[in-house]
């Protein structure tokens, strides 16, 4: 008869504490004495490796016996030690019938929450497809906890959309933004996030007061040897327009390929981080159809890094449609996972550098980039968490199209149990 494990839970724990994980079995006809368990640190080991040459791997660590607590349900106390991943063996008269992963965290990051969210896309008010609340409900019914919509040359949408979300629930955010431009062109695309104005609007309407403004920086900024001078001055300008406004000054894809070229020249992009005109970098940017320019981006972020710059990160779809209609859609390809208090702190916990951008094909083909211990974590939580709170989220999302009250309340009962179950912390 084959034994079958249903369920392991909680998946994330606190380290550096003795916790109960549990196991539940999906037969009811089995012997409980039968069913051991290993758990086994991946990172620093428990049980070190031994000088000979030749070990058996499997017999380092020891199975031990669970307890059983009826109906199927089996417990085993762990002392957790160092935040790391641990693999988890289950043997079943002496046959291996469940191969998992869970995780500890320490105390500063089991404090947070982790939210997956998208900081630059589109709706049908500039050139994307959807009305800002039906973008917002389709994010939402891919998992994801918070956008920020930003549509060219306009901040309005996204007051729409936070307005509608607002209405509805508290557990899916809009946050405010725009992408902002030269007037009536585009080669700036610079994004501001949470801003709590527009700078566009400054840009459309008042001529004279931009162009003295660039003037200024032109005549008290050194830009010897680069080649555009007016054209970082003018960054320089929206950049530090979007933080007057208390927002997130995003340098949107710089090497996304258009026009022949690319979107910035590397003179200016090693000058910006330099001198810390922005807050984040758009490493990972859904407009690269052929991952040369994420792959640019990134490796000039580590030189900048090793050069000594702070060079924080964000993952970005840049979406003009919620679905997959072309080859080179990237609706939920691209994204951040932002470990932060609540809503209120992802703004800071970007700047913080605690923003992991996400590159993902599927539910196991993805890549990670941010700081290590950031981008580990957020790795597991790809793997075991997102994949079942998608399906969640998608009620909650259809609930939300439906403006059904008491459904959006089922459906986020029902989210914040799954929480709890896989949340130790």
């Amino acid at each position: 008869m084959s034994i079958r494990v249903s369920e392991i839970y909680p998946k994330v724990f606190n380290s550096n504490q003795k916790q109960t994980l549990y196991i539940k079995l999906s037969e009811t006809d089995f012997k409980p004495e039968l069913l051991e368990i290993k758990i086994q640190p991946m990172e620093k080991y428990a049980v070190l490796h031994t000088p000979q040459y030749r070990i058996d791997e499997e017999e380092r660590y020891s199975y031990v016996p669970l307890n059983y607590c009826g109906d199927g349900l089996f417990s085993v106390e762990y002392d957790f030690t160092t935040e790391q991943q641990y693999s988890v063996k289950i043997k079943y008269d002496g046959t291996i019938i469940s191969n998992a992963h869970i995780y500890s965290v320490d105390p500063d990051l089991a404090c947070l929450k982790a939210f997956k969210g998208d900081t630059h896309l589109h709706s049908c008010r500039s050139d994307g497809e959807g009305t800002p609340f039906e973008v917002a409900c389709n994010y939402r019914g891919a998992g994801y906890d918070f956008i920020a919509l930003t549509d060219h040359h306009k901040f309005a949408p996204s007051l729409e959309a936070q307005s509608k979300v607002k209405e509805l629930t508290d557990d899916f955010f809009v946050f405010r933004g725009e992408e902002v431009h030269n007037k009536s062109m585009g080669y700036f695309h610079i994004v501001n996030f949470n801003g709590e104005s527009s700078v566009n609007d400054i840009i459309e309407t008042d001529d004279n007061y931009v162009e003295a403004e660039i003037q200024k920086i032109l005549d008290t900024h050194d830009f010897s040897g680069l080649s555009d001078p007016r054209c970082v001055a003018y960054r320089i300008f929206v950049a530090g327009h979007i933080r007057k406004a208390n927002g997130v000054a995003i340098m949107a894809h710089p090497y996304w390929e258009c026009y022949g070229e690319y979107n910035m020249q590397t003179e200016e992009f090693i000058y910006h981080w330099q001198h810390g005109d922005f807050d984040a970098l758009e490493v990972i940017a859904g407009c690269d159809g052929t991952g040369n320019g994420n792959n640019l981006q990134e490796m000039l972020r580590c030189d900048m890094i090793a050069d000594g710059y702070k060079v924080p990160v964000v993952g970005s779809s840049d979406a003009h449609r919620t679905y997959i209609k072309y080859a080179t859609d990237r609706f939920n390809k691209q994204f951040t996972i932002v470990f932060a208090k609540d809503f209120d702190e992802i703004p800071d916990a970007i700047k913080a550098e605690r923003g992991v951008a996400i590159d993902r094909r599927d539910d196991t083909d993805f890549r990670a980039i941010g700081k290590f211990r950031y981008a580990k974590y957020a790795r597991y939580l790809m793997w075991e968490f997102y994949p079942p709170y998608a399906k969640l989220c998608a009620l909650h999302s259809k609930a939300l199209e439906n403006k059904n009250t008491e459904q959006i309340k089922e459906t986020e009962k029902q989210i914040k149990e799954f929480k709890s179950k896989f949340f130790a912390v």
